[in-house]
Order: structure tokens, then sequence, then C-alpha cells
């Protein structure tokens, strides 16, 4: 019975200590009161777990070319909403995104995970939004990701 205790113990302790980063809170990394639109063309989308990535060129204010990463729904999520329309988000197709803007600095790892960039981090911090719904040139929206919508 004393083993069980100090086993159920132990197990307590460990499970306490372990951080919960499967996932995250949107409102930890986006700004989801100030919903901004993004127009520019697709450079890539990437259909990874956890949640799909699109890669998006545009300009800013002063008409510089920016990269931004649309965090979208997750994989199966994806899937499941997006369907067939995962062939309209090709390569050099211009939108306009609803985004949340990032809250805190974030970056890619190397799995393409979102992750809060650290102080003593040496990459700079992307351009990371959290998606909301995309729309064509004709018209046409999709719900990429649970964010903001038109």
């Amino acid at each position: 019975m004393r083993r069980m205790f100090g086993a159920t113990v132990l197990a307590v302790v460990v499970a306490s200590g372990i951080q919960a980063t499967a996932h995250h809170s949107n409102p930890l990394f986006f700004e989801m009161s100030k919903a901004i639109t993004l127009e520019g063309t697709i450079v890539r989308v990437e259909w990874v777990n956890p949640h799909v990535l699109l890669f998006l060129k545009s300009k800013d204010e002063k008409g510089e070319v920016e990269t931004w990463v649309l965090h979208g729904r997750s994989l199966n999520n994806a899937m499941r909403e997006v369907g067939s329309s995962k062939e309209r988000l090709k390569p050099g197709t211009p939108i306009s995104a609803r985004v949340w803007p990032p809250r805190i600095p974030l970056h890619l790892n190397d799995a393409l995970t979102v992750w809060p960039a650290k102080s003593a981090d040496a990459r700079k911090p992307s351009r990371i939004a959290g998606a909301g719904e995309v729309r064509f040139a004709n018209g046409d929206v999709l719900a990429f990701g649970g964010g903001p919508t038109f």
C-alpha cells in the first residue's frame, strides 16, 4: 500500500511539472481585438501538423515586400473545412486575408511549429498572424483559420 501511495505521489509531481505545449491559446499569441486585412499573393502553403501555414507575400505601408505566415486550422480540421478548395491555394494566387496580428514575438521552428520567441533567441521573429477568412479575387471566401471574418 505504501509503495502504491509513493508511486501515485511521484506521478502527480511529474505530471504537474510538464508544460502544456501541445496546444496554445490564441489570446496568448494573437491580438484578437485588432483584426487586420492583408493583401498579397500566396508564396506557398504547408499542410503540416499541428496547423496549416499559408505564406503570403504582401507590401507594408512603405511599399516594401514582406512575407507573412498565416497560422491556420489544425491539419485535420483544414482538410475537412478547406477540402476541395485546397487546389485554389496555389503559389501566385492573389488573396486578401483577415487575420489577428501577433501579440508577442513569434517564430517558426524547424518543424514549422509556431513558438513564442525568447529574448535570448538570435533569430528575428517572423511576421506570424492568426488566420481567419481568405478572399479570392472573384469574391469567393474560404475559412482558412478560426480567426476574423470579412
